[in-house]
């Protein structure tokens, strides 16, 4: 909807032969491979002007030199001005008055295009059209009017209004004397008089007829199209006048033109829209050519916005480092963030773990207790088992002694009740229990003696006394009264054998206990 009110618009303005419309992608794609073969458009220009300085039969030195001129007209003003200064003194030679004016008259373009006002003004001022003929009055009306508007531009208030009055009365001129079958001519001339009248839709309308004309060259396509984005950008149609202004640029490119003003006007559009970096690549190219070409007009207007647009250029590449560097403290910031993180999920993966090993600690711990608590609830089930029926079996023989009268036999105690010999099936029930929990155990405990201080344990024994006693601390009796009554030994008997093996390891005090309290159970 948005293209086709815009191409309603420009059938109303009579606008006609080009679709408008903004810097599109596929504008700016046009424009910058057509940049890139910027080189090779000059090199074929350098072609051309190489087979006409080389050609010499069917030529005279004046035509020559005419052609060379319209080559370098808008290429090259230094060596324009010599062939110019060349075709003025070889029309001087051959004393042919048409072709002095003719000469003359393209001095005087040489003067406007480079900027030179007033030295084209006093060449017109000393020429006289009555005597020119059709050709050379068409060109005198055609260029002065130029110049006076040229000079409008740069001049103020009244005196620019008259210069302009001044330039549409040489159009005037110039229109009554261009035949009808110069279409490109009389249309593009016609179409400068509109824009200047302030008739914009015929300004339009004319300079579309112009394109239409199969003869149009790309330097007057150029001319057009830069004039037709001059006035879409009066009529602040900004988006069409972007789209003719790189028309206009690729066509000056097209054609080796330097003295142009389009790649600056699209310069100068790209930094109103804020894309500096395409703005610095044309405005830089727009100088190179004004360089290149010597127009010093061209080169004061591109310098007096190429500053501004490197300086928000700088400005922005400024910004932009402060953005970067804000986002690498940001970074930074985050970095040390992370790292701290990391640092707290290391430490909490770390107590983790160590939960881990803590339970799985007290996990065995418990699986060793529970199993040690089994076997010695069995073992002291099966004790006090075997110790009641001895109990009953014994409360029968001594009723039965006792009803018979045998009175002596009775301070006779069987053996099966006799102390010394159950604390001896006691201790041995003790032992066994305890090896099938700690199978180990006599091996890993003197480990922790020296070499020569091992226990050895008598035959038809599984533990010694001493062994028995450490039993007992790694089940968890570590009490020398409870040991003592365990084992039926004094106080100072179960720590006299204690002192008297710890003295036999390398081992403190606290270190022998912790390492007997290490000693594994069952495999």
């Amino acid at each position: 909807m948005k293209y086709l009110l815009r191409h309603i618009i420009c059938l109303l303005l009579g606008a006609v032969v080009v679709p408008a419309w903004g810097f599109t992608k596929e504008d700016l794609r046009f424009l910058d491979q057509e940049l890139a073969l910027k080189s090779q458009y000059d090199s074929l220009k350098q072609v051309r002007i190489t087979m006409l300085k080389s050609q010499q039969k069917g030529v005279s030195d004046y035509d020559r030199y005419l052609q060379l001129f319209e080559e370098y007209k808008s290429y090259s003003y230094d060596t324009a001005f010599i062939y110019a200064d060349m075709l003025l003194d070889e029309a001087k030679q051959i004393g042919d008055e048409q072709k002095i004016f003719q000469a003359q008259l393209k001095r005087a373009f040489i003067y406007l295009s480079s900027g030179l006002f007033h030295e084209s003004l006093s060449v017109f001022a000393n020429l006289h059209p009555q005597n020119m003929n059709q050709a050379n009055k068409i060109e005198y009306y055609t260029n002065y009017a130029r110049l006076r508007y040229d000079m409008a531009d740069f001049a103020h208030g009244d005196i620019s209004y008259s210069y302009i009055q001044h330039g549409n009365r040489l159009s005037e001129q110039a229109l009554a004397l261009i035949p009808v079958t110069d279409t490109v001519l009389y249309w593009s001339t016609s179409a400068l008089y509109s824009l200047k009248i302030g008739d914009y839709r015929h300004a339009l309308e004319r300079f579309g007829r112009a394109l239409q004309d199969s003869k149009i060259t790309e330097h007057e396509r150029a001319v057009a199209f830069s004039s037709m984005g001059y006035i879409y950008q009066l009529l602040n149609m900004k988006d069409e006048a972007d789209h003719y202004w790189i028309l206009a640029a690729v066509a000056d490119v097209r054609s080796s033109t330097k003295e142009t003003i389009a790649m600056a006007a699209v310069a100068e559009r790209f930094h109103e829209r804020g894309d500096l970096d395409h703005a610095s690549s044309y405005i830089r190219a727009a100088m190179d050519d004004a360089a290149f070409y010597n127009a010093r007009h061209r080169q004061l207007s591109v310098s007096r916005i190429m500053p501004i647009i490197e300086e928000e250029q700088v400005k922005e590449l400024e910004e932009t480092n402060r953005r970067i560097k804000l986002q690498q403290i940001m970074l930074y910031i985050l970095l040390v963030a992370l790292i701290l993180t990391l640092v707290v999920l290391a430490n909490r993966i770390a107590a983790i773990h160590r939960a881990h090993k803590t339970i799985k600690k007290m996990n065995t711990g418990l699986i060793e207790a529970n199993r040690i608590k089994e076997e010695y609830i069995g073992a002291s089930y099966r004790n006090i088992s075997d110790l009641l029926s001895r109990m009953e079996k014994y409360q029968r023989y001594v009723r039965r002694t006792a009803q018979e009268g045998k009175m002596d036999e009775l301070q006779i105690i069987p053996h099966y009740v006799d102390a010394h010999i159950c604390r001896k099936e006691f201790d041995k029930q003790f032992d066994r229990s305890f090896l099938r929990i700690f199978p180990h155990f006599i091996e890993n405990f003197n480990a922790l003696l020296r070499d020569d201080e091992h226990i050895e344990v008598k035959e038809g024994e599984l533990l010694s006394t001493e062994l028995r006693i450490f039993a007992l601390i790694r089940l968890g009796i570590s009490d020398n009264e409870q040991i003592s009554k365990v084992l039926d030994y004094s106080i100072n008997t179960i720590y006299t054998y204690k002192t008297r093996v710890r003295n036999r390891s390398d081992l403190n005090n606290n270190e022998f206990l912790r390492a007997i309290m290490a000693i594994p159970s069952f495999e």
